[in-house]
């Protein structure tokens, strides 16, 4: 019995982990990432771990970081538009948020060489008018 329920504690930890891999980052990491985010037109959010893999695609409008309750880390918040024209306020995490490199979709987190695990792999990606 003993081994059945640490079994199942290691499986739901394992995705537990995964669930927020890098929404909660260090001020370093937030920078580096809304540096990167305000040159970018168009951003998909996506979380490939999920079992909603619902996927938004956001004109972004803002970028930027803030503070959180714990006073040392920081969360990431995107702007804009999705698809349907309605606003959009996400805090995201840059293991689900993919950004278009050439006519490749990429992990924001991958891309900025941050550790974590996307659970999918790179895709194809047309976005009109998205460079």
């Amino acid at each position: 019995m003993k081994r059945s329920l640490l079994v199942l504690v290691l499986m739901f930890a394992g995705f537990f982990a995964k669930a927020d891999q890098l929404a909660v980052l260090s001020r370093a990491q937030a920078e580096k990432a809304v540096s990167y985010l305000k040159k970018e037109a168009f951003v998909m959010l996506r979380c490939g771990c999920c079992d909603d893999q619902s996927i938004t695609l956001v004109a972004v409008s803002e970028v930027f970081m803030k503070k959180n309750k714990d006073g040392e880390t920081y969360s990431v918040i995107v702007k804009g538009k999705n698809d349907d024209g309605k606003d959009v306020e996400e805090y995201v995490d840059l293991a689900y948020v993919w950004v278009k490199k050439g006519s490749t979709g990429k992990c924001l987190g991958k891309v900025l060489k941050f550790k974590c695990d996307p659970c999918i792999n790179n895709f194809d990606w047309e976005v009109p008018g998205a460079g």
